[in-house]
């Protein structure tokens, strides 16, 4: 493909280099007229030629090629852009969990939150690991099911010593 697109470019280049070359060395007048003409034509020729030289039988062919490979690539970006969403919103809870815990004067060591797709087309926080200290968590319990919406069922407290 890039050496096609080369070629054709030499081609438009040499064809203008010529025109140039001819238009300055001809004499003024009718002449000098028929071959502005005759540049613009070579010129024209040289600038359409890869749409001429393309193989009719063989274009359908090409374009679904690039058009699958276009598939592809967005099928897969949209995974990325998917999985990079829901690693987001699982950060930003986590952070917002730990957050809270200092402010109530909890020690929480570590927060993993797991996030599930909805329905509706949007990732929300389904459960959550918490790892902490000793006190009384159960403010921070009741914060989480009020703010991000996980139960207690679906909070697993792991008390370290």
């Amino acid at each position: 493909m890039l050496e096609s697109i080369t070629g054709w470019i030499r081609a438009l280049v040499g064809a203008a280099v010529f025109c140039a070359l001819a238009l300055a060395l001809c004499p003024e007048g009718r002449v000098k007229r028929v071959l502005r003409f005759a540049c613009g034509l070579v010129m024209a020729a040289a600038l359409l030629s890869p749409v001429l030289s393309v193989d009719m039988e063989s274009l359908p062919q090409a374009l679904a090629r690039y058009s699958e490979a276009a598939e592809r690539c967005a099928g897969s970006a949209e995974e990325t852009a998917d999985r990079l969403n829901r690693t987001i919103i699982e950060g930003e809870c986590e952070t917002y969990i730990l957050d809270k815990a200092a402010a109530l004067g909890l020690e929480v060591r570590e927060a993993a939150v797991t996030a599930r797709w909805n329905d509706e087309g949007f990732w929300y926080p389904w459960e959550c690991r918490l790892s902490t200290g000793e006190g009384d968590m159960s403010g921070l319990s009741r914060l989480i099911e009020a703010e991000l919406g996980i139960p207690e069922a679906r909070q697993r407290w792991e008390a370290e010593e």
